[in-house]
């Protein structure tokens, strides 16, 4: 790490503490708000942190894991959105081969029953032979 790196990483940790142990501001609940100005009928809210040194940077530590994080995710869905440009939707429905085969079955189909009903047609068409008694 270089002299500037570990200066300005000096800089940030001891603003981080500075920031930590600056007493906060008086703050009011008035009706469904919060102020910093007092108001009429507002009550004064405990803004204390009770956490300790290592809670809190515990939680600064998770709370920047968090936010490496979401840049990650965000460059790879990027990348997956990059990646994605010019690619069709996923199909829905049958392919176009397997309408061609659906069709296909329906055209045997449709020539097996009009057969059927040609045969059937013919036999009662067809003169019926007399019977001598």
């Amino acid at each position: 790490m270089s002299h500037r790196h570990a200066a300005l990483a000096l800089l940030i940790a001891v603003t981080g503490l500075a920031q930590a142990q600056t007493p906060a501001a008086d703050v009011y609940r008035c009706g469904n708000t919060y102020s910093s100005a007092p108001c009429p009928g507002g009550k004064a809210v405990a803004t204390d942190d009770a956490r300790s040194n290592a809670q809190q940077q515990q939680a600064l530590a998770a709370k920047q894991q968090d936010a490496r994080m979401a840049r990650e995710l965000a460059t790879e869905r990027g990348a997956r959105d990059q990646a994605a440009i010019g690619q069709r939707a996923a199909r829905i429905g049958p392919s176009e081969a397997e309408r061609a085969q659906a069709e296909a079955l329906a055209a045997k189909r449709r020539s097996q029953a009009e057969a059927k009903l040609d045969k059937a047609k013919k036999k009662r068409h067809k003169p019926k032979k007399l019977v001598a008694a």
